[in-house]
C-alpha cells in the first residue's frame, strides 16, 4: 500500500480502525531504517513524528515533543532500552486480533475458512502473498503457537526464508493459493466422499449446502462461494489459483444466479450442481 508523500506514513493506515498484520509489518519496516529489529534514536522521532501528526499533537518545540517522546517511551518501552521493538509498536498501534487464533483449536482447517484466511493476508487481491502479506501471516502463526520466544524481524525473516525453500515451488519469491495449502492444514476434499456416485441424492445436496453454509444464513457466499469452487475444480485434478478461481465465480453467477445478488441460494445451488 503506497502512502502519500505529502502526509506522514502512518496516516495511511491509522485513520482504519484496526491495521492488519501485513500493513503492521510495512509501517514497522518503514520507520525501521537500518533494519536491526527496533525502532531506534532518529527512528524513533521520525515515527513518533508522524504518529503525532496523525492524532493532531504537532509540536511546534522540541520541548514539547520531547515531553511527548518520554510519555510514550514511558508506557510502552517495556524492557527501557530507549527502542521500541516489534511486540511493543504493535501496543501502540491500533492492531487488529490475531486473525489466526480463531482457527486454532481446529486440526485441520475447513476448505472455507482456509480461503478465508487467504483472502486475509491477500489484501490485494493479487493471487500470492508478498513479502509484507506473507510477514503478516508469519508474523500470526508465530504468536498463535505454544512458542515462548519472542516475534523479532529476524524470527519472521528465518520464518520466512524457510517456508520460501520449502513452500515456494516457482521459485519467485511469493506465496501463491495452492502453496499456502501445503502449509496449513486443510481437510480433505469434502467431495471425495462422493466419489464413484452417478447422481446426488436430496441428502447428499443437503449435506454439501450445509457444509459450505459456514454462517448458517442459507447462502453460499464470497468465501464459502470461492471454497465450493477450488473443491469442485480439484476433484476434477485442478489446481486452481486465485484468479482462476475468481473468473469461475463470475461465470457461475452470470449463469445460476437468479436473483443477481452474487450469491447462491439452495434453489440457485441445485441448478447448478443437478443441471451440469
Amino acid at each position: 500500500m503506497a502512502a502519500d508523500d505529502s502526509k506522514p506514513f502512518v496516516t495511511s493506515f491509522l485513520g482504519k480502525k484496526k491495521i492488519t498484520s501485513s500493513e503492521f509489518i510495512t509501517i514497522f519496516q518503514k520507520y525501521d531504517q537500518d533494519k536491526n529489529g527496533t525502532i531506534d534514536s532518529s527512528e524513533i522521532d521520525m515515527f513518533l513524528k508522524d504518529l503525532a501528526k496523525e492524532t493532531g499533537n504537532e509540536f511546534t518545540k522540541d520541548a514539547d515533543f520531547n515531553e511527548f517522546k518520554m510519555k510514550i517511551i514511558g508506557m510502552y518501552d517495556v524492557n527501557a532500552d530507549g527502542k521500541i521493538s516489534m511486540s511493543e509498536l504493535a501496543k501502540i498501534l491500533p492492531a487488529e486480533e490475531n486473525f489466526l487464533m480463531r482457527f486454532r483449536e481446529e486440526v485441520k482447517l475447513s476448505s472455507v475458512d482456509f480461503i478465508k484466511i487467504w483472502y486475509h493476508y491477500d489484501t490485494d487481491r493479487n493471487g500470492y502473498l508478498d513479502q509484507s502479506e506473507l510477514d503478516g501471516f508469519l508474523r500470526d502463526l508465530l504468536n498463535s503457537s505454544d512458542s515462548k520466544l519472542a516475534v523479532t524481524p529476524q524470527r519472521i525473516f528465518d520464518y520466512r526464508t524457510t517456508i520460501l525453500e520449502l513452500f515456494d515451488t516457482n521459485k519467485d519469491g511469493k506465496i501463491e493459493l495452492n502453496e499456502m495449502s501445503k502449509i496449513l492444514p486443510v481437510e480433505d476434499n469434502f467431495f471425495k466422499q462422493f466419489e464413484g456416485q452417478k447422481d446426488l441424492s436430496k441428502e447428499d445436496f443437503d449435506k454439501i449446502f450445509s457444509h459450505y453454509d459456514k454462517d448458517n444464513n442459507g447462502l453460499i457466499e464470497d468465501s464459502e462461494l470461492i471454497a465450493f469452487l477450488r473443491d469442485i475444480l480439484k476433484k476434477d485434478g485442478g489446481t486452481p489459483t486465485t484468479t482462476e478461481l475468481e473468473n469461475y465465480r463470475a461465470t457461475i453467477l452470470k449463469c445460476c444466479d437468479k436473483n443477481k445478488d452474487g450469491k447462491l441460494n439452495k434453489d440457485e445451488l441445485r441448478f447448478l450442481l443437478f443441471s451440469t
